[in-house]
């Protein structure tokens, strides 16, 4: 990656605007307003719960509501320019990738903690990841300046230090807990695959957690490389999205066929947090 720093337009005028980013906001929103919905009926069905049972859906909700919101307000930016200024825009980014972030990483930490091993130092280290997850994140509002250039655009210059910040709290962050999903799992291993077995191993969330880990390593070796020039924030942004789905429906499937709502639409099944 060039040394140089990288102009990533974050907002455009109207007549210049590519349809197929309209569309692709539009499907986001839609997600996450369904992982929001899904997200709420776990939360209220747990609302007399306490400890991990009542904070992990409370951590669920951060990423998907930030993403509804931000997906609607660059929508409304692209159906009336000048609605919202370029200054908004990059706070809801930074506040999406810092809160929806660290947020994830939450989820898996506590989860890990709670239902795989209960571990003193998996808590602390698992509050340094958290932390350093959602620092990096918040860093980008002071590091990360913004500009209007000409017609209106918006461009943040994205710093090649920060990338590469962001990119090894990334790399630790999501080796520690493969580390944690392949020790756990070469432990079940020990009594040989079975169909059971891998039953027990996607009931218990390590599937889905996987495929954060590798959706996470593959965004920050995408970002740090430069492969798709100029679109390090929606880069971010397509991974949260994948991440936050792959965690609510890790928490929201219901008992046998992964569904967050029973066959009838009245009861919402969920798997719960080990206690």
């Amino acid at each position: 990656m060039s040394s140089e720093n990288d102009q990533t337009p974050l907002d455009a005028p109207r007549r210049v605007l590519n349809p197929s980013s309209v569309t692709v906001l539009t499907v986001m929103f839609w997600i996450y307003a369904s992982n929001l919905h899904d997200g709420s009926r776990l939360l209220y069905a747990r609302r007399h719960a306490k400890g991990p049972r009542l904070y992990v859906p409370m951590l669920n909700i951060v990423p998907n509501l930030i993403g509804v919101v931000i997906c609607a307000y660059i929508l409304m930016q692209r159906s009336w320019p000048g609605f919202a200024s370029c200054s908004s825009i990059f706070v809801i980014d930074a506040i999406s990738v810092s809160f929806g972030t660290a947020s994830i990483v939450g989820i898996l930490v506590t989860r890990a903690y709670y239902v795989w091993m209960r571990h003193r130092w998996l808590l602390y280290l698992g509050g340094v990841l958290i932390f350093a997850t959602f620092a990096i994140g918040a860093s980008a509002l002071l590091v990360l300046p913004m500009h209007t250039k000409e017609h209106s655009t918006c461009q943040a210059t994205i710093d090649a230090r920060w990338l590469l910040a962001k990119f090894v709290i990334d790399i630790v962050t999501n080796v520690t807990l493969s580390g944690l999903y392949l020790y756990v799992l070469s432990r079940a291993l020990r009594e040989g695959f079975s169909t059971s077995l891998y039953a027990e191993l996607r009931h218990e969330g390590l599937i889905s957690m996987f495929l954060v880990v590798v959706s996470s390593i593959v965004t920050a070796i995408v970002v740090l490389l430069d492969l798709l020039p100029g679109n390090a924030v929606y880069v971010y942004g397509i991974d949260i999205l994948i991440n936050a789905t792959l965690v609510n429906r890790m928490l929201c499937k219901r008992r046998g066929n992964g569904s967050c709502t029973s066959s009838t639409g009245e009861q919402q099944r969920i798997c719960s947090v080990a206690e």
